[in-house]
């Protein structure tokens, strides 16, 4: 008899749990608690405009890349346009020194040496090390044909363990030092992550797929649906029903029980753990990580539509602010900000969006969240320090704004149900890169987990990945053949 697997959270990471699962025979049932899929792969529109919260770009997004072989069996890439970035990103300092991180190596290799050339042997073996990581990337599944190119690739990235700031420590040239570390800083996240990220662009398997977001999560349901799949919205779990130590279903919100051969949790780590399963299949390793590891930090999340285009600005720039304004607890120093004009399905024509991620305080937003009014006037605020602030380097702007969006750690929780309002899972810093997360609970028979809280670094490689590794893993034990397809 087929089994059946009801599949918690419709992110990327539970459509393509429920994809590889329709592939080898099980009947699936995603049960998301949003009224669409996507989970944090999302982006809405207010006036025309098309704010995106997710994509800045894909690894794998050359056909010659493993991933993408992957991503087209879940169906993402195929009749998809991609944009090759020309830079990761601009910074700009208080004195107007701007450093450009260029796609092209011996451009960004001249660019540094512009700046500093007193550090050219530094400059060399950071750039040494991105040509090595482009010759010997990890591959999505190791295997003894690429067993050599893996331990290459992880040789580099144990070299680069530590945080962007003690990479960025290396330059003598203090001008130098503070734009690399305004261009690449992720607080405690491994510096490998930054040479990765500058090899993709170099070899042209980081493009950003055109339309965003939107269109690339509805394939991918599209895929999953395509395959006989079904999706139920408007699903919010309250607890996983187990029996004898097995899980055996769900409990929904207003929706009763649901029973299943096998239950994944593609959905927050923290709330399937401790809340659904009530802790009590946590080993003293797993309760560690809940306890130590960083998530990445929430955020303020602000979109403005403006009318008029950017042609001639990055796609993404960093510079200090002049007039630094306060969040909170935090101070906010410098902007950092995406462009879109290059993609102009995002806004009405002569229009485009810009969007900024910023760090911030969960309990400030928490705590602030409980009088409507006070959260919705410092949403306010927040906007119009935004749209002043980058006043300082588009003078003509602040009049432009047509619609401002800002979204809060508590809009995030609302929406996903993300631990602390975290948009993507553990940091991967020194400890996380040391240690793998795993898929399954101790004592706890028929229940596998996926996603961002199982792969520390996040991203949508990760939903992929672990989403097909879990099915991997039922097959094994259901001695049924792993096969994969693609459309």
């Amino acid at each position: 008899m087929t089994k059946s697997i009801a599949i918690i959270g419709g992110g990327i990471a539970g459509l393509s749990t429920g994809i590889y699962a329709r592939m080898n025979g099980f009947e699936t049932d995603i049960y998301e608690m949003h009224s669409i899929s996507g989970g944090l792969c999302t982006a809405w529109k207010d006036h025309g405009f098309t704010f995106d919260g997710c994509l800045h770009w894909l690894t794998g997004s050359s056909p010659e890349s493993e991933y993408n072989k992957l991503w087209q069996e879940i169906g993402a890439v195929q009749n998809r346009w991609f944009h090759n970035y020309d830079r990761y990103s601009q910074a700009m300092d208080k004195e107007g020194n701007i450093f450009n991180s260029w796609a092209d190596i011996e451009k960004l290799r001249a660019e540094m040496i512009r700046l500093a050339p007193g550090d050219k042997k530094h400059i060399d073996r950071i750039i040494r090390d991105i040509r090595k990581l482009m010759k010997n990337d990890l591959p999505a599944e190791v295997r003894i044909s690429n067993l050599l190119r893996t331990l290459r690739a992880l040789r580099i990235i144990y070299k680069y363990r530590k945080p962007v700031r003690d990479l960025a420590a290396g330059f003598t040239n203090p001008v130098m030092r503070n734009l690399f570390l305004k261009s690449f800083d992720w607080g405690d996240m491994c510096s490998a992550f930054v040479l990765w990220t500058l090899a993709l662009f170099a070899k042209g398997d980081g493009g950003y797929p055109l339309g965003g977001s939107l269109p690339f999560i509805q394939a991918v349901e599209k895929r999953y649906l395509d395959l006989g799949g079904r999706i139920h919205f408007h699903s919010k779990v309250e607890k996983i029903i187990t029996e004898g130590n097995k899980a055996i279903g769900l409990i929904l919100k207003d929706k009763g029980d649901i029973k299943a051969d096998i239950v994944i949790s593609a959905a927050d780590g923290y709330s399937t753990i401790f809340e659904w399963l009530g802790g009590k299949y946590v080993s003293p390793s797993l309760q560690k990580i809940y306890n130590s590891y960083k998530p990445f930090p929430p955020l303020v999340f602000v979109s403005l539509g403006i009318n008029g285009t950017y042609p001639d600005t990055p796609h993404n720039l960093n510079f200090d602010l002049k007039q630094p304004f306060r969040i909170g607890p935090d101070e906010i120093e410098s902007l950092f900000f995406k462009n879109y004009t290059f993609d102009p399905s995002m806004a009405p024509p002569g229009k485009c969006v810009f969007t900024l991620m910023i760090s911030t305080n969960f309990e400030y937003w928490k705590n602030l969240s409980e009088n409507r009014e006070a959260y919705l006037a410092e949403k306010k605020r927040v906007g119009e320090e935004v749209i002043k602030s980058l006043g300082q380097v588009f003078p003509d702007l602040p009049r432009k704004v047509e619609v401002v969006d800002v979204a809060t750690p508590t809009t995030f929780v609302r929406y996903t149900g993300n631990f602390r309002g975290s948009y993507q899972g553990w940091l991967l810093d020194k400890k996380a890169l040391s240690k793998q997360i795993p898929q399954i609970l101790p004592g706890l028979e028929n229940f596998y987990m996926a996603g961002q809280w199982v792969s520390a670094g996040g991203g949508l490689p990760s939903g992929l990945i672990t989403g097909r590794n879990a099915i991997k893993k039922i097959c094994k034990k259901e001695k049924v053949k792993f096969v994969t397809s693609r459309d």
